[in-house]
């Protein structure tokens, strides 16, 4: 038994678990900095629980903490997540939903007795006349862009290892499975309203354009992290030495390939389709090698959004490595 419980908690505690553990951490850190120290209290409305839990502190008074609401907030969506996507959703959305608030409290803490002296609030200050309105607008911009650059770091960090962040995530579910609606329709739709919302209360159209600046800054940062981290290109190469140049890419780039059958359209010959992907870094040397042994080779080039498996992901090791552990162990 004692053996059963070691290997369990042995694949558990993984290299590979624990790193996704402390990246996670380390993005939902991030974008409570953001929301606690910059937006905030600024009045920034960002969308989100976020958003809502800006507007609902300042119809309170200040009384309850954002903080706060966010956890009463997330519970709320957590049990009704449970309810209409199911427990799968529910266990997977649990932990960043629950971390997010209380990284936010320490944020507030902070904030109030250490940070308001580097960052002032700027959402208190009194405009007089067109110069100090303009300071205040460079001001509100640079809180803008900044923030939205480190949430959506934190956002992209998070859901590029696997944690669902909660909140308006579990409305969109839901909006999925019980309205067909597509995420993209419905962040812009519930984002939208949550801000449109803000601009209404706060009587001010620049929380309209701030939030929507705020959106589309942080959701293109947040692709970037989860999207082009990897720098990588797919070729595609049509020739008539497939064979030649797969034995070449093996030698000189000891990358792996797959050769797929094919017939030109005009010329309604075979002509097999080797596929490679590869770093940026490699590129140049893979041209190379075409042109040398087939220069009327035809090649197209797309971007691998996301690779993973072996050559790419350092925690899988190719076939002969495996091979010779398992003989070594």
């Amino acid at each position: 038994d004692n053996g059963d419980l070691n290997m369990g908690l042995k694949q558990y505690f993984t290299k590979r678990k624990i790193k996704e553990f402390l990246l996670i951490n380390l993005g939902v850190c991030l974008m409570a900095f953001a929301y606690s120290v910059l937006l905030d209290p600024n009045n920034i409305i960002i969308g989100g629980i976020g958003g809502i839990a800006t507007i609902l502190r300042d119809v309170g008074g200040d009384r309850f903490p954002s903080s706060l609401i966010i956890l009463i907030l997330n519970i709320v969506l957590l049990f009704i997540g449970l309810f209409f996507v199911g427990k799968s959703f529910f266990i997977k959305t649990l932990y960043a939903s629950l971390i997010y608030p209380v990284y936010t409290y320490i944020f507030e803490l902070l904030n109030e007795n250490f940070l308001n002296d580097m960052i002032p609030n700027i959402s208190n200050v009194q405009t007089v006349g067109i110069d100090s309105r303009i300071v205040v607008a460079g001001a509100y911009l640079v809180i803008v862009l900044f923030g939205a650059v480190i949430s959506g770091l934190g956002l992209g960090l998070a859901l590029r290892n696997g944690a669902s962040t909660g909140g308006v995530d579990i409305v969109q579910q839901i909006f999925l499975k019980y309205f067909k609606m597509p995420f993209s329709v419905s962040l812009i739709f519930i984002d939208g309203a949550i801000v449109l919302s803000a601009g209404i209360y706060f009587h001010d159209i620049f929380t309209i354009l701030y939030g929507a600046l705020f959106i589309y800054l942080s959701g293109v940062v947040m692709d970037t992290i989860i999207f082009s981290g990897f720098n990588s290109r797919c070729v595609n190469i049509v020739t008539s030495k497939p064979y030649e140049i797969r034995d070449e890419i093996y030698r000189i780039l000891e990358r792996g390939v797959t050769i797929v059958p094919a017939k030109g359209g005009y010329t309604n010959q075979d002509r097999p389709i080797i596929i490679c992907v590869m770093h940026n870094s490699e590129f140049y040397k893979m041209k190379e090698i075409i042109r040398n042994i087939d220069e009327r080779a035809f090649i197209y080039v797309t971007r691998a959004s996301e690779v993973h498996g072996e050559g790419f992901s350092p925690d899988i090791l190719p076939p002969e490595e495996i091979e010779n552990g398992s003989k070594n162990s």
